[in-house]
């Protein structure tokens, strides 16, 4: 490892393994892309296995990351050569994907062993056998991860790169609706919501979106960045139905997905 002043730098090499999340396979006619994402997904749940039981928060799998490192393997594959230096400049790269990072790390390696799941497995227990990669893997300072696999099946060797990095929150924050009541024809809902723990820069959950219809109808916004978790709306008209949705939003401005709506009826 290379600490440097902040933004920091932490750099690993090994001429034995291989991590990945997600594969770019290059020489390879007969890898199945299916597979490989498998094996990948697979890779990083024994990565986030191995920091639960220590105590860490699982690493969250980041697309400008995992682009990152796919592109990085698949250097290491064309030029048959395991290094940083193939991959290009890993801070460059960062930047240039727009990641807003305070310090990164990297593992790259080759294993020759079958492709992909024995390879991957191999190298998984290398690397954790080793003091340098193991640091980076159960880092308690990184929060976000991507990995990339490349096979070169003119000598049967797969590559492989992990990018970690501390980054400031990108995910997105949870709305839920809990529950939904009628009484006579005044109704009331309550939701809750939560920003996924990271191991770092956790941003919290700000507040809510809440959107209304009646029946089948078009979605209609009645409540903008707010913080209450439940709201009546008394005197309903009857023979109808009536929904609402939620989504929250974090600290940092990330936007969630629309909760299920809950659906309320007067008869």
């Amino acid at each position: 490892m290379h600490p440097s002043p902040a933004p920091r730098r932490l750099a690993i090499a090994t001429r034995a393994a291989l991590i990945a999340t997600f594969a770019i396979t290059v020489f390879a006619p007969t890898a199945n892309a299916a597979t490989s994402s498998t094996t990948e997904l697979s890779l990083i749940g024994w990565i986030n296995s191995a920091r639960s039981s220590r105590g860490l928060v699982p690493l969250r799998a980041h697309a400008d990351l995992v682009a990152i490192s796919g592109l990085r393997a698949s250097r290491m594959a064309a030029a048959n050569t395991m290094s940083h230096t193939i991959g290009g400049n890993l801070a460059s790269q960062l930047n240039a994907y727009g990641v807003s990072w305070y310090r990164y790390g990297e593992n790259v390696g080759w294993s020759t062993a079958s492709w992909p799941s024995t390879s991957a497995r191999a190298i998984y227990n290398m690397w954790m056998n080793s003091p340098s990669h193991r640091a980076l893997i159960l880092s308690d300072r990184f929060n976000y991860i991507g990995v990339g696999l490349a096979y070169r099946s003119s000598n049967r060797k797969t590559f492989g790169a992990a990018v970690f990095a501390e980054t400031v929150d990108y995910t997105r924050p949870i709305g839920r609706m809990t529950a939904g009541t009628r009484s006579g024809d005044d109704l009331r809902w309550t939701w809750s919501g939560y920003d996924p723990r990271l191991q770092t820069h956790t941003a919290g959950l700000r507040n809510y979106d809440v959107q209304y219809r009646i029946n089948y109808g078009n979605w209609v916004q009645i409540r903008n960045d707010w913080s209450g978790t439940s709201l009546s709306l008394p005197d309903r008209l009857h023979g109808r139905s009536y929904a609402l949705r939620v989504r929250a939003t974090d600290r940092r401005g990330n936007v969630g997905p629309w909760s299920a709506e809950k659906r309320l009826w007067i008869p």
